[in-house]
């Protein structure tokens, strides 16, 4: 009997990412268009013109968290993780990206697991 070893790669066309833009003074908040853009100066920075014609879209933003869905191809994964990543000053004011999930399915990121689920749990009667 002999065995096989597969190994299964992410063929998803796209990956899935929830990100949060944090700035060291707690008051600062922006808008959809400027998160955009200060992603868009994240790549520029790291990787030049290239980096900046990387497509991807916000599907969800929240203004109040700043926090953003993003949609990227696969194959860009790894340059726009690591433009967030390495970020860290906008309009002089010192911000980050949180990455807080990645998935190559849009699902996975409805519940995220580092959050306390708070469950009341009812006896049996």
């Amino acid at each position: 009997m002999a065995f096989e070893r597969l190994v299964s790669k992410n063929l998803s066309k796209y990956t899935y990412l929830k990100v949060q833009l944090e700035f060291e003074d707690s008051q600062t908040y922006v808008e959809e268009v400027r998160f955009k853009a200060v992603i868009l100066k994240a790549l520029k920075q790291l990787h030049g013109d290239s980096g900046a014609a990387i497509p991807f879209d916000i599907l969800r933003y929240n203004k109040r968290k700043m926090e953003a869905i993003l949609r990227v191809q696969s194959s860009c994964l790894v340059k726009l993780w690591s433009a967030l990543t390495l970020f860290g000053e906008y309009a002089e004011l010192v911000c980050a990206f949180r990455v807080h999930q990645v998935s190559g399915h849009l699902m996975a990121l409805a519940v995220d697991s580092r959050q306390d689920m708070h469950l009341v749990l009812q006896p049996n009667t």
